[in-house]
């Protein structure tokens, strides 16, 4: 069982000493947010990043929200510098306090904006809750510049693979990135040199235009020529005397014919220097908007290379010619608490030596049906993760997030990529929280359950405790919500996702973290959620698994497609406030397991109790779980609609098993009356044999909860509007120090809020109820010195806490009402 403590949370609200004290068990209260997405605003000419300022001013409305996590993007320096989203991970111990790669900054900020926002999430003060802040962390790669001299250097291990052809132990590998390459001879004497490119895993069978490259020389320190026309190889130019002459830091494109075929060229010292060869993979193709030819980019596995060096009548290929990749690298010097000061080499990345390949990612390499795949060089430098010196490195830097930093769990990136045994490795090596495990929740992007399922439970026999996002309810969410009533079959929903699942690849709700839309599929358009957002919130917010939001669509920002800017979609305003309703109900009402009535509740299209069919439906537009209470609330019948027009129902027992015969955990509700939590306006009352009749409107869905247990929809009413102005009791009162009081205490429906301003200051003076929630603003402004009153008036009976924040000073007290 998860004892995490997002995941099993139970808060001690502190009361006052003279009224009583209560332990406060919060039941789902598991919300997390996505706190960024692709591309977020970031000032690029003036290396400035604000991402961590603007969600700190946003902190308060999470908290009263009932949002109490928050994933952040990596924090990391990128190669990319100002425009990088963290992905690109640089310098793991740069969180935006020393100048590389053209700035100081990240995209998100800088380290001392990223500790306040730390800060102010993690503080309680005025009784607001405790926010946690989880990292996301890349374990896989890094990103650096081979052009960088502090970044480059020689690597034998992949000279030796691209001479091999990407043979490895008999077998065919994926080629080396041809680009990511720079041939050097370093001090090459004065003279002629003849150099011959060949290629290997192309496809010989299709067209030579598929088999193109560019080879660009440079062999001294004069300034660059300037750009020219393109220039092309031409023959014969395949050695024994035959070749082109190539002039120095200029690019030439070539085509290879066959498998046997080389192109020479040769260049001309005039005085010692370093010779530089770096190759491109290039196709003949056709623009797509002109319709006219074009030299385009290929596949960098298609394998291009100098397989020989001709001086003086030798070649010199094996003894002199280097093979330099951006896998030597250095750093600015680190200053700060715990910042080790190291370098990396070329045998922390994959190929390591000659017995250590590449793979494709596909079935001949491992990566059948999303297999991992540690050796697949898809981002960036890839980690040899094998390595004892990359494993302890990296897990030594996730315990510096944690102690120095401040994080409280993590996201981990592209788990695909590296070893299970790894994972395990390094989640077990951090700090503990609370004498428990952190939260982690991995991105292992598959649609195939028993993936997730084996991973998951392989890392839980090696001691780590792994949560998954549920992309197979992603899939099925995104299917319901662009759907229409007649396409997509409510029934579907019965065994979605990984909770649900009944073909032997389930994982509990405390194993997976649910979602409708994240930052990979918030970019690209053909994932997007396009409409009726709100019927998949209802869903991942009444059912198992963790939610976790997504920040675009609960503050109604654009998306655009990252690769066609026209491409774009906008959640609405209105799905902030159904989002917030959705999770005072979840964290009100629900807890444990769920059944889906529609499925198991005897389900029955019979006339409405109204007579009429409009109140009618079926399985295929209609959908019905009941999920358990939570030990002071009974739980709830969630109703989903898609019919494109109608209001629809369907009559089902309401525990899941006909003739009174609860399912086990569930009571039997007969005789009971319920409402709708999100209209009250609309009742239904369980028959004596358990029947109920239950619907949701068109294209929405409805929460039916006991009327006896309903408490309101958790929104405060006013909270946005200008608050009432306060009394001044004594204009010109001197007081001789800043206090408040509330007045009576213990009160009925209504108590005074009394303070007393020693000098002319802002105030807001705010209510937030025991969950930390914020309920009413009584006062804000510039007000005078002297003594004031606001009345503060609620029909929900509880504690709650009110604030008095002035210029410098805050001051809070609590107030019962309801006795």
């Amino acid at each position: 069982m998860k004892l995490s403590i997002m995941k099993k949370r139970a808060t001690l609200s502190l009361v006052l000493a003279a009224l009583l004290c209560l332990t406060r068990l919060h039941a789902q209260d598991d919300v997390m947010m996505q706190a960024f997405y692709w591309n977020v605003p970031v000032n690029e000419a003036g290396k400035n990043g604000s991402w961590y300022d603007t969600l700190r001013a946003k902190l308060a409305d999470m908290k009263s929200a009932g949002i109490r996590a928050l994933w952040m993007p990596p924090p990391s320096k990128g190669n990319f510098g100002i425009s990088d989203m963290g992905y690109g991970i640089f310098d793991h111990y740069d969180l935006g306090d020393y100048n590389q790669k053209g700035t100081t900054e990240t995209r998100f900020g800088s380290r001392s904006e990223l500790a306040s926002l730390i800060t102010d999430a993690h503080s309680t003060s005025g009784g607001v809750p405790y926010m946690d802040v989880y990292a996301d962390v890349i374990l896989n790669h890094i990103y650096t510049d081979n052009s960088l001299a502090q970044e480059s250097g020689d690597n034998p291990a992949v000279k030796t693979y691209v001479y091999n052809k990407a043979v490895s132990g008999g077998t065919q590998r994926v080629p080396y990135p041809t680009n990511e390459i720079r041939w050097l001879i370093p001090n090459a004497a004065a003279g002629d040199y003849y150099i011959q490119i060949s290629g290997y895993f192309l496809n010989y069978s299709g067209a030579v235009g598929e088999r193109g490259y560019d080879v660009y020389f440079k062999f001294t320190d004069a300034a660059p020529p300037s750009p020219g026309s393109q220039l092309w190889e031409y023959e014969p130019n395949n050695g024994s005397g035959n070749y082109n002459v190539a002039l120095d830091q200029r690019t030439y494109s070539g085509h290879m014919q066959n498998s046997t075929d080389i192109d020479e060229y040769k260049i001309t010292l005039a005085t010692a220097d370093t010779i530089e060869i770096i190759l491109t993979a290039r196709r003949e193709g056709t623009n797509p908007s002109t319709n006219a030819w074009e030299w385009q980019w290929a596949a960098q596995t298609n394998g291009y290379y100098p397989s020989a060096v001709w001086y003086n009548g030798s070649n010199i290929a094996s003894s002199s010619l280097k093979a330099f990749t951006a896998t030597a690298v250095d750093y600015v010097n680190h200053t700060g608490t715990d910042e080790p000061n190291y370098t990396w080499s070329y045998t922390n990345f994959h190929p390591v030596d000659a017995a250590d390949y590449l793979g494709d990612g596909g079935s001949t390499e491992g990566g059948y049906e999303d297999q991992l795949v540690p050796n697949t060089k898809w981002f960036g430098m890839d980690f040899n993760t094998y390595d004892t010196v990359v494993q302890n490195r990296l897990k030594t830097w996730g315990t510096w997030l944690t102690n120095t930093i401040g994080f409280d769990g993590y996201r981990l990136d592209f788990v695909r990529g590296f070893q299970e045994d790894f994972v395990s490795d390094w989640v077990n090596n951090l700090p503990l929280k609370g004498g428990a495990q952190r939260f982690i929740v991995a991105e292992y992007f598959t649609g195939y359950k028993y993936r997730l399922k084996n991973w998951v439970n392989t890392l839980a026999g090696d001691g780590a405790d792994v949560d998954v996002f549920d992309f197979p309810l992603k899939n099925t969410l995104t299917q319901m919500t662009n759907g229409t009533g007649a396409s997509f079959n409510m029934a579907w929903l019965n065994h979605a996702g990984m909770v649900r699942d009944d073909g032997g690849n389930s994982l509990g709700g405390t194993s997976v973290v649910t979602f409708l839309e994240n930052h990979d599929t918030g970019k690209e358009h053909d994932k997007w959620v396009i409409q009726d957002w709100r019927m998949g919130y209802a869903y991942i917010l009444f059912a198992e698994g963790r939610p976790c939001l997504f920040y675009p669509q609960y503050y109604g920002v654009t998306q655009t497609d990252n690769h066609n800017p026209s491409l774009t979609v906008t959640p609405p305003s209105s799905l902030k406030r159904d989002i917030d309703k959705l999770m005072f109900i979840r964290r009100t009402y629900l807890n444990n397991s769920m059944i889906v009535l529609t499925e198991q509740g005897n389900p029955v299209t019979e006339p409405s109790p109204n007579g009429t069919t409009t109140f009618a439906g079926d399985t295929w537009n209609v959908y019905a779980a009941r999920r358990q209470g939570n030990g002071t609330k009974s739980g709830g019948i969630l109703v989903i609609n898609n019919n494109n027009s109608l209001t629809r129902g369907i009559w089902v027992d309401n525990d899941g098993s006909p003739n009174g015969t609860a399912t086990s955990g569930y009571s039997d509700w007969k005789n009971q009356v319920l409402v709708n939590a999100l209209d009250t306006t609309q009742k239904t009352t369980v028959a004596n044999d358990g029947r109920v009749h239950v619907w949701a409107p068109a294209r929405g869905y409805a929460i039916w909860v006991l009327q006896s247990e309903y408490v309101g929809d958790g929104i405060a009413r006013g909270v946005n509007s200008a608050p009432a102005a306060p009394v001044a009791v004594v204009a010109d009162a001197a007081p001789t120090e800043n206090s408040v009081r509330a007045f009576p205490n213990p009160a009925g429906s209504q108590t005074t809020i009394e303070y007393t301003l020693t000098k002319t200051a802002s105030v807001r003076l705010e209510i937030f109820d025991a969950n930390g929630r914020l309920v009413k603003v009584l006062a804000s402004g510039k007000m005078g010195k002297g003594k004031y009153q606001s009345v503060f008036r609620t029909p929900v009976a509880g504690l709650y806490t009110y604030r008095l924040s002035l210029d410098k000073e805050m001051k809070t007290g609590r107030v019962m009402i309801g006795q």
